[in-house]
Order: structure tokens, then C-alpha cells, then sequence
């Protein structure tokens, strides 16, 4: 198995890469940075994260704007 040194590992910053650990596991992601002969991987599926829509927050004014408009009533 070929070694990478830490040149051509500095190269590969930014991209996807999949890394064999001394065990055989297999590890793929994204390579972030290269610091003391360690490589930081962001996992594969982490780099395309869907942003969160909420349509409930109307709803949930008008509901809290209504039971302040009743709480005189409730005694």
C-alpha cells in the first residue's frame, strides 16, 4: 500500500477522499485540514445540509396573542 506524505496530503484539502486506516477500515469525506500527521475528515454526508423552513410561526403568534387576550377572563 503506497504511504501519502504530508505534501501531497496538503494538496488534497477541500476535496473527497476516502482514507485506509492502519486496521483496513475505510473512512470517506471531505479532507479539511492536515495537522501533525493526522487527517481531519468531514463526513460525506454532512456537506450538503438542507436548510430548516418553518411555517409555523404565524399560527403560534396568533395563538399566544390569544390566550394574553383572554387572560383577564380566566379569574
Amino acid at each position: 500500500m503506497q504511504r501519502v506524505s504530508n505534501e501531497q496530503a496538503r494538496k488534497l484539502v477541500g476535496k473527497t477522499i476516502y482514507a485506509v486506516r492502519k486496521d483496513g477500515s475505510v473512512r470517506t469525506g471531505k479532507l479539511v485540514r492536515v495537522h501533525q500527521n493526522k487527517l481531519y475528515l468531514r463526513p460525506a454526508g454532512k456537506d450538503k445540509a438542507k436548510s430548516v423552513k418553518t411555517k409555523a410561526i404565524l399560527p403560534l403568534v396568533l395563538f399566544d396573542l390569544l390566550a394574553i387576550g383572554t387572560l383577564p377572563f380566566a379569574g
